[in-house]
């Protein structure tokens, strides 16, 4: 095992104080709405990113190896900086305003987190098989998939309740209802097959290891898998559309934290 050199957490903490100044200058354009702040969030944000690239490269490099998500800390590093990519992507091909309001803390607390989880309670994921790859790949890539749906599902409910005041509520543009209502269905059905996938691929390891998967793990999987198929089946009936599907969303994100956190103070065999 080895383990995270000051000069890396440095590193990583100047990205953190990076997305935190971007988040900073995003959110004063609520009161200042000028160019310069939209350029300056903006390169911040790009900083940030590629600080935590660089932290990526380094940990790599001392561990001697470059495969990804080896162990918690690289794999929470990771977490965030696919969240900063989506958020640089959306803002670049497709703006949404506020979006970032939601997802850079979102970013600043895995990386933080990875700092925490990765000096204080250091472990090494087992990588050695397919299956393994798969797990960590779609549990993953489904966490980023529901951070961007419990944003989005902030948004609405902003909006939502700024459009049913009377009078309306004053405030920057976040979007209509109809797209972030889009937005959230779409990134739900990509996290909830992602989340599909790596909850079979992670029981089928315990078994495959002679062990039964540990309850609370289950309980926890089980419960946002439930939360999400319900968001994902909404537009069936219209009666549970908009609103409601927006509170489940962000329901189903902190639920799906609480089960990345658990998954931290699990054995290293785990």
């Amino acid at each position: 095992m080895h383990d995270v050199t000051p000069g890396q957490l440095a590193l990583l903490f100047v990205a953190v104080a990076l997305f935190a100044a971007a988040e900073a200058a995003s959110l004063a354009r609520v009161w200042w709405d000028r160019e310069r702040l939209r350029v300056t969030a903006k390169a911040l944000l790009y900083l940030g990113t590629v600080c935590g690239l660089g932290v990526l490269v380094w940990h790599a490099v001392h561990r001697g190896s470059w495969l990804p998500l080896e162990d918690n800390f690289d794999a929470l590093v990771w977490l965030g900086l696919l969240l900063a990519l989506f958020v640089l992507y959306t803002q670049r091909a497709h703006p949404l305003r506020g979006l970032d309001w939601f997802l850079v803390p979102v970013i600043a607390m895995l990386l933080v987190s990875a700092a925490v989880f990765g000096k204080a309670k250091p472990h090494e994921y087992n990588m050695g098989n397919v299956w393994a790859w798969v797990h960590r790949l779609t549990a993953y890539g489904g966490a980023v998939a529901f951070a961007v749906a419990g944003a989005v599902g902030c948004m609405y409910l902003i909006v939502n309740r700024r459009l049913r005041a009377k009078p309306p509520l004053p405030g920057p543009n976040l979007g209509s209802l109809e797209r972030l209502e889009h937005l959230t269905l779409v990134s739900v059905t990509l996290g909830f097959s992602l989340l599909t996938i790596g909850a079979v691929t992670g029981i089928t390891r315990w078994f495959e290891g002679g062990r039964n998967p540990p309850l609370y793990k289950v309980v926890l999987t089980a419960i946002v898998w439930l939360v999400y198929a319900v968001v994902l089946h909404s537009p069936m009936n219209p009666s549970f559309r908009g609103r409601k599907t927006a509170v489940l969303s962000v329901l189903g994100f902190v639920l799906m934290v609480g089960t990345l956190v658990a998954v931290q103070f699990m054995p290293s065999r785990g």
